[in-house]
């Protein structure tokens, strides 16, 4: 689906992938239609999504559980996260919050961004100029996607 130039995407998953430097967490999205977006992240980050996948709680709070329930707890709603833009290699994302009737989006990682949509079940945007510049096709993936292993945890 596409929305004022932004497309909405899932998770696919969340890979481990062999880069140049050794294994690297990558998270997958797809637009439904055929495109992937191949996003690096860290390893706790990636960990904090396959949870949150796989609805997961944690015995204690990890840091994407805490601020989903401080912005619950003001009252604020996150109504959904999107992938605006890519510099120098690196994707922007921005959360997407309403408190007291007031819109407000904040700059955030992508994978924060991720991890806290999937608590909240927030819609994941990315736009369209993003998508168009930097997915990749199922096809082409299927052809990597071999060597990738699943995020498994303990």
């Amino acid at each position: 689906m596409i929305e004022s130039g932004n497309v909405k995407v899932g998770v696919r998953g969340v890979y481990l992938a062999q880069t140049n430097y050794g294994k690297s967490p990558v998270v997958v999205l797809s637009d439904g239609k055929g495109r992937l977006l191949l996003i690096f992240v860290g390893a706790y980050e990636a960990a904090s999504i396959q949870m949150a996948l796989n609805d997961t709680k944690p015995e204690r709070p990890g840091t994407h559980d805490l601020l989903v329930s401080v912005l619950s707890e003001i009252a604020t709603e996150v109504e959904r996260v999107s992938i605006i833009d890519i510099k120098k290699g690196v994707y922007i994302g921005r959360l997407h919050v309403k408190s007291n009737g007031t819109n407000k989006s904040l700059d955030a990682r992508p994978s924060d961004c991720i991890a806290i949509a999937l608590r909240t079940k927030s819609p994941i945007f990315v736009t369209e100029e993003v998508m168009g510049r930097c997915s990749v096709t199922e096809e082409y993936f299927s052809k990597y996607s071999d060597s990738m292993e699943d995020i498994e945890l303990g």
